[in-house]
């Protein structure tokens, strides 16, 4: 198993119900769980890659800002929706940020969402054994001033014990 930081909290994935009402869609989504490494690899190929959140090629930034906010709060995430290409590379229908937000931070595996018809061969491109999401929290960055204080007190109640 490859390394997993301590600091990981577990993604909840849902499959986005498009097709609602619709009990007789011919090809209706499925999950296949994806390799990352694997996915932005063959993702980079294309002209809907995003190198960096929130930098030239990423026209809705507010979007990754979003998705840390619902990651973050613990709630259940819409799966991203993948097809394929004309060239046969996978791209996608919905959920680029949330992948983004994922791959940024740490996550390995996550499920997404396919057409059943699409779903074997995004498995063979992309597709993992695993079958954990998970994602490392960003920092929690506590400010200057408060942690001098904090310290100024701890000594002062070490000075203050010793004069007992």
């Amino acid at each position: 198993m490859p390394y997993q930081p301590k600091r990981r909290i577990p993604a909840t994935w849902t499959v986005q119900a498009w097709n609602r009402g619709y009990a007789d869609d011919p090809d209706p989504d499925v999950p296949v769980w994806i390799s990352i490494a694997k996915f932005d690899a063959l993702w980079r190929q294309t002209d809907q890659y995003i190198a960096v959140p929130g930098g030239t090629d990423d026209n809705q930034p507010e979007k990754f800002v979003r998705a840390g906010q619902w990651f973050s709060a613990r709630k259940p995430m819409w799966m991203p929706v993948v097809g394929l290409d004309a060239q046969g590379l996978p791209g996608f229908t919905d959920g680029r940020h949330r992948y983004l937000w994922m791959r940024e931070h740490g996550a390995r595996s996550m499920p997404f969402a396919v057409s059943t018809s699409e779903a074997e061969a995004v498995r063979a491109l992309c597709g993992t054994r695993y079958r954990t999401s998970w994602f490392v929290p960003p920092p929690v960055r506590v400010p200057l001033p408060a942690i001098l204080a904090g310290l100024g007190l701890a000594v002062a109640g070490i000075l203050g014990g010793a004069r007992l």
